[in-house]
């Protein structure tokens, strides 16, 4: 009887165990991570839908078996470009350390994601009062049924509109971290290509969390300028525009002028500009002098090969914008943008600079690329001609002419 008992309370605890959250990070109905399609130097995070190509790349970055290898929180925002964009530049870099999540396209918490930000299991931002989620512009029945479901803290933003947004995640930022870095990022709003040029400076904020701010093509928000004001380096701000004057004015530039030091990162195309990030660098002195010495040191500035890059098209932004924790941990490195079946003349040249060169087998300094979206997003030629750039050996494009001349060895004999 006793063992009948028994049988009874084993059962009953397994059950209970198996909730409708458990389950390995494959438990939603998204392609597991072991599909990912790999050449020699590069790697496919194949995600079909933004909300997909996010829960794979936390599944890439975040094993989260032990404390040193999870998240510190989650963000969570709706598909809306510019929202997440916001979320990314402001919040991912440490002490926060955090991903982002989306909801469906109608706004809800689906169960796959739900099941991710389990197992995730996100430590707590410590100087934040233990926050897990960071619910940007979320449903409050959403955030209910984070803490309800899962149990975690969570920190609502609720700010439509992405000028004031980055204006309150500005101020947050500055009372968890008692600083205004000086760097600020500003990106055009309204320009139906601004955030494509921005998606390369983005990458870096994700990667060192400096200041962002939004500007329209011809205007400056109030909200900016109050952004700018709260900066106290020698000269003000240190301001880098992304994208040429077609895409903020001169004239703003002009104007911004008297917040600090305006520099551009800019190219003809997104993928240009991309290419121009990945190699730009600017380093000097913040402010003070032979004491109290600080100094400013933005951008990448890679300019030779052992490096990681994160290759996608620039009009996928919900699923380049996420992918930019692949620079904050792991492999850090660059965005480069792409077509979805051609390398740009810009990304190629720049990629042919960085190009390794061959030496002895444990000497050889190898660069490598991830590659976001499905073969939708950038076709399989598209990712063997980037392997081929990132290659320290010359790699041709027709490899038949590895086969050899001589007769088939497998000949039947009579």
């Amino acid at each position: 009887m006793r063992l009948d008992r028994l049988y009874i309370l084993v059962i009953s605890l397994f059950a209970y165990a198996c909730g409708s959250t458990e389950g390995g990070p494959g438990g939603g109905s998204h392609p597991l991570q072991q599909q990912a399609l790999a050449t020699a130097y590069t790697v496919r995070i194949p995600g079909s839908s933004p909300e997909e190509q996010a829960i794979l790349l936390t599944q890439t970055v975040y094993p989260a078996t032990r404390e040193d290898n999870a998240v510190g929180a989650i963000i969570l925002c709706p598909q809306d470009a510019a929202i997440a964009f916001t979320a990314m530049s402001r919040i991912t870099h440490m002490p926060v350390n955090a991903p982002l999540l989306y909801l469906s396209e109608d706004g809800r918490l689906s169960e796959q994601t739900l099941r991710e930000m389990k197992r995730l299991k996100p430590d707590g931002v410590f100087q934040d009062q233990r926050t897990d989620v960071y619910a940007v512009n979320v449903p409050p029945a959403e955030v209910q049924k984070v803490r309800e479901v899962l149990g975690y803290r969570v920190r609502a933003f609720n700010e439509p509109d992405p000028v004031k947004l980055a204006e309150l995640l500005d101020r947050w930022q500055a009372a968890l971290k008692s600083d205004h870095p000086d760097e600020v990022i500003i990106t055009a709003l309204d320009h139906p290509k601004g955030m494509q040029h921005g998606l390369g400076p983005m990458g870096w904020n994700a990667h060192m969390g400096k200041g962002f701010a939004w500007v329209y093509t011809d205007s400056i928000p109030p909200a900016t300028k109050e952004i700018l004001k709260k900066r106290y380096g020698d000269h003000g701000s240190f301001i880098y525009l992304t994208g040429g004057p077609d895409v903020i004015s001169d004239r703003v530039a002009r104007e911004l002028a008297q917040y600090g030091l305006v520099r551009r990162i800019s190219g003809a195309t997104p993928p240009a500009t991309s290419a121009v990030n990945a190699g730009y660098k600017d380093y000097g002195r913040n402010h003070g002098w032979w004491w109290a010495w600080e100094e400013r040191m933005f951008g990448w500035g890679i300019a030779q090969a052992g490096h990681n890059f994160i290759v996608g098209r620039p009009d996928n932004l919900l699923g380049m914008i996420p992918a930019a924790v692949l620079g904050h941990m792991g492999k850090h490195g660059p965005i480069l943008l792409i077509e979805p079946d051609n390398i740009p003349k810009e990304v190629r040249e720049y990629l042919t600079m960085v190009k390794p060169f061959a030496t002895g087998p444990q000497e050889t300094i190898l660069n490598f690329a991830w590659i976001i979206g499905d073969t939708t997003q950038v076709s399989v030629r598209a990712q063997q001609t980037v392997d081929r750039l990132l290659s320290p050996y010359s790699v041709p494009v027709d490899t038949t002419a590895y086969l050899p001349k001589a007769d088939t060895l497998q000949v039947k004999k009579e």
